[in-house]
């Protein structure tokens, strides 16, 4: 590919990357940043009356646009165990967050085991992963916050923390449910839980979430190793960034991609809060100035929250600028404190690369091939809900496009080495997976619509509904090993419905897509296991990883 190819298809893709249709970005992020003000108010109350402190107001902030709806969940059990998990936590977190202070060594050690067990809990399926996602949330956010020490300002931080985390599940799910109540947010967000079976590990290799938390603790070990050597008090930068970078493993792809947009994301960043701290006088700020810098941070906000679907590199240049333009208030030195903090995020994207990379790697390959089999398990469980349990479809629906969202998670990754690759290679990429896998969700999902609204499907449309179903189970068959399925006939639709939307077209449809498929799924199946009765391997990513 040339290089004036690639900054077109670059810029094609950062202009697709922009549209929102139906504003739902720009909703969700709306709900976010109401959020985040109003736990900012509610924070504000022991800042200023009891002088817990500035730091429980960034606490506030920071667990509020990481307690999204998807986070909360969409049960009621989700929500009580938010509830009850977050204050408990909290406690913890800030208790950590002291130690870190006083006793950097202890409380790094127990930050580094803490984050690690998180991941590997995952081991256990949902219900584990989502305690693990749910401890993490006081962590992070207590490590970007200055917490104060014991000694003079801030006493009482610890108690202040579990009560900021308790206010902020509640604020955050009552925003959440006005605004799916009012039609600001779909009826009911989807959730991974049904795509997150727990896997049995393997004789020869641990399996993905025990990978990712051995890297996990390596990484941050190091992170905390350089930053406190060679950045001193700006340390929490390259243990942020070798968080970020590590965290959400989707294969030592996805880690390298993730890494190169942070580093590009906190370069824009530092620029934008270096422009804007330049007008602010030296030494701490106050008065008008301050609020100056507080209306930009909050501006900052709400763009990086709109823009956070969009592409990691906006996220990480929001985050990068406004953490940048807080420490402005206290007075630090705007230019040589903000180029020790690129160098540090620099530092620690390529160490948690490093890692990824050569430290039990979780391969693209692996994670790509998990997340297909359970897209494909469940395309097969919506296609038998709609033949014998019409009032399963809605679930399945849900779970089917839970699936493919964790799938599409691949994308950018994979289209990138798909643009990287030489020009002039035939065949089709293991990137085009996901927009077949596209095209067989828009007419299942169509037939299983009409199933779920009290049409059910006529007698020779359920056979051939079935003959697919079994076509979609010998696929995933095919990726773990097993034998490729044999061409199948067509489904054609009869000349009456040709060109309609009923459901022989979109049989015609769906039999068309799964067989666009095969030839793609076998560029990513494992090889046959020529022992029939041999035990398949059990190592691949958790979907939810």
């Amino acid at each position: 590919m040339s290089a004036t190819g690639g900054i077109r298809s670059a810029w094609a893709a950062l202009v697709r990357s922009l549209a929102d249709p139906g504003l739902l970005r720009l909703r969700t992020a709306s709900v976010t940043f109401v959020t985040a003000v109003l736990a900012a108010l509610v924070a504000c109350i022991p800042a200023v009356t009891l002088g817990v402190g500035d730091s429980i107001v960034v606490l506030a902030v920071m667990l509020s646009i990481s307690f999204t709806a998807e986070r909360a969940g969409t049960r009621t059990a989700h929500r009580v165990l938010s509830l009850v998990l977050l204050p408990i936590v909290g406690v913890a977190a800030g208790a950590v967050g002291l130690l870190m202070v006083t006793v950097p060594v202890a409380g790094d050690a127990l930050f580094v085991v803490v984050l690690s067990a998180a991941i590997w809990v995952r081991r256990f399926g949902a219900l584990a992963a989502r305690v693990g996602t749910l401890i993490a949330l006081p962590f992070i956010a207590v490590l970007v916050v200055p917490v104060p020490s014991p000694v003079g300002s801030g006493h009482g931080f610890v108690p202040w923390a579990a009560a900021i985390a308790l206010a902020v599940a509640l604020l955050a799910l009552v925003v959440q449910w006005i605004a799916r109540a009012t039609g600001i947010l779909p009826a009911s967000p989807q959730s991974n839980d049904a795509v997150a079976p727990p896997r049995r590990p393997s004789r020869l290799r641990p399996i993905a979430s025990s990978r990712m938390a051995v890297q996990m603790a390596i990484t941050l070990t190091g992170a905390f190793v350089i930053g406190h050597l060679a950045f001193g008090e700006h340390w929490f930068w390259a243990v942020l960034t070798a968080y970020i970078v590590a965290s959400g493993n989707r294969g030592r792809g996805d880690v390298l991609f993730k890494g190169v947009h942070r580093t590009i994301g906190a370069l824009g960043g530092t620029l934008l809060a270096g422009i804007l701290s330049f007008a602010a006088p030296s030494g701490p700020i106050t008065g008008p100035a301050a609020g100056m810098i507080v209306g930009a941070i909050a501006i900052i906000l709400a763009l990086g929250l709109w823009l956070r679907p969009a592409g990691y590199g906006w996220w990480a240049a929001a985050m990068t600028a406004m953490l940048s333009l807080f420490h402005e208030l206290d007075g630090t030195e705007p230019g040589p404190a903000m180029l020790i903090r690129l160098a540090a995020i620099v530092v620690a994207g390529a160490l948690a690369v490093a890692v990824a990379w050569w430290v039990l790697p979780v391969r693209t390959g692996d994670a790509l091939r998990a997340r297909t089999s359970a897209a494909l398990a469940a395309l097969s469980e919506l296609l038998v809900a709609c033949l014998r349990e019409p009032d399963a479809v809605a679930r399945s629906r849900a779970a089917f496009g839970a699936a493919l969202g964790a799938l599409r998670q691949l994308g950018p990754t994979l289209r990138l080495e798909r643009s990287a690759r030489v020009r002039g290679r035939d065949g089709g990429h293991r990137a085009d997976i996901i927009p077949a896998l596209d095209a067989c969700w828009a007419s299942a999902d169509a037939i299983a619509a009409g199933v779920e609204h009290g049409h059910p499907l006529p007698p020779a449309s359920a056979r051939e509904l079935g003959t697919i179903a079994r076509r979609v189970g010998a696929c995933r068959r095919m990726l773990g090993g097993g034998q490729a399925p044999t061409a199948a006939p067509p489904v054609v639709a009869s000349p009456a419905v040709t060109g309609t939307a009923g459901p022989p077209a979109q049989l015609a449809d769906l039999a068309a897509a799964v067989d666009a498929l095969l030839p793609l799924l076998a560029l990513i199946a494992r090889p046959r296991d020529p022992d029939p009765d041999a035990q398949p391997r059990q190592d691949d990513p958790d979907p939810s990883a």
